[in-house]
């Protein structure tokens, strides 16, 4: 298929997770019903990712879309970059434009410009530049660094997009699911059937970017643990697929590749919990998985960065966070017949 010229051809950049995947195929499985003949797809850096996560071919065709006129390209050719005259050309970036890419299409092509389609990321797509540069010095960049990467990113964001796909959009009475992005989400479910009297904690690599020490989150773990405990639930962990799971010795752990908000045995479970992330967010939103949203010392500094449109979007589908000292309470007001 791939030796013909297409209808469409699709740049995708900027995968870094499984999830990004699912974002990226909602939006396609919208265009190829739009597009008569082949939509060809070309993932650029496959097999990048974040510590121990990386998403590699296999993936990419497991949660790109099946569909006979889609042609799934994961080897960059030359002739990728130059796209004829008839051909439909689209940039389909995960969070915001990829300016590189974009530039390339753009010279490549002797000043044609591609559609620009910008997927979520996660609840960083609800930040600014501010949230941005902390994101990226949370990454371990310099301040100026930072600041002029956050500030080149927004202003690629503000002038190139031509089409925001997202999961949350603003409603007349506040945020609302796109049903859509949605669908995409319940449909590549999988793993093993949930046990619902068990709670499910989704931990973050706090340790791996200087939010927590290690010893002071598995403390944090070691307490909530303890509150689970005297609500009589039992408590396991689901490790953020970045991490190690070495770290969590002497906690029973829930494994499993794919993200939380894609394994039954987290969507189903009798309660997930968690500090704020788009994980949590998506597993109340997207599944109505019950939710109870912690909070503690160390994470003060990321709730107070928080822009006005994340923290309307986290309080519109989340419950208000607890100290770990309220879990047990908190867990008997939600679940009374536990």
């Amino acid at each position: 298929m791939s030796d013909h010229v297409p209808a469409s051809r699709v740049v995708l950049t900027g995968v870094r997770s499984v999830t990004h995947l699912v974002y990226a195929a909602s939006w396609l499985r919208h265009h190829v019903a739009q597009v008569q003949g082949v939509v060809q797809v070309v993932v650029l850096d496959v097999g990048s990712g974040f510590g121990h996560a990386r998403v590699g071919e296999s993936q990419v065709r497991a949660y790109l879309p099946e569909h006979p006129r889609l042609a799934v390209e994961t080897v960059v050719r030359e002739e990728h970059w130059r796209a004829p005259g008839e051909v439909e050309l689209t940039l389909l970036s995960i969070g915001l434009p990829g300016t590189r890419a974009w530039t390339r299409l753009v010279l490549a092509g002797r000043g044609r410009r591609p559609k620009v389609v910008v997927v979520d990321e996660g609840i960083g797509s609800f930040g600014n530049l501010r949230s941005r540069r902390d994101a990226y010095r949370r990454q371990g960049g310099g301040a100026v660094r930072t600041l002029v990467r956050a500030g080149v990113v927004s202003a690629g964001g503000a002038l190139l997009t031509d089409v925001h796909w997202s999961l949350y959009e603003p409603g007349s009475a506040g945020w609302v699911v796109r049903e859509d992005v949605a669908a995409e989400f319940r449909r590549r479910l999988s793993g093993t059937s949930p046990s619902t009297t068990r709670a499910v904690y989704l931990t973050q690599p706090w340790p791996d970017i200087g939010v927590m020490s290690q010893e002071s989150y598995l403390d944090h773990l070691v307490a909530v643990r303890a509150q689970c405990a005297a609500a009589g639930i039992d408590l396991v962990l689901r490790p953020h697929p970045s991490e190690d799971l070495e770290r969590y010795a002497g906690f029973e752990v829930v494994p499993g590749g794919a993200p939380a908000e894609l394994a039954r045995e987290v969507v189903g479970s009798r309660v997930v919990i968690g500090s704020n992330s788009t994980a949590l967010l998506n597993l109340a939103a997207v599944h109505g998985t019950p939710a109870l949203r912690v909070t503690a010392p160390e994470l003060k500094p990321l709730e107070d960065a928080l822009t006005s449109r994340q923290r309307t979007l986290l309080d519109t589908f989340l419950p208000p966070g607890v100290p770990v000292g309220a879990i047990s309470a908190g867990l008997q007001k939600m679940l009374p017949e536990g």
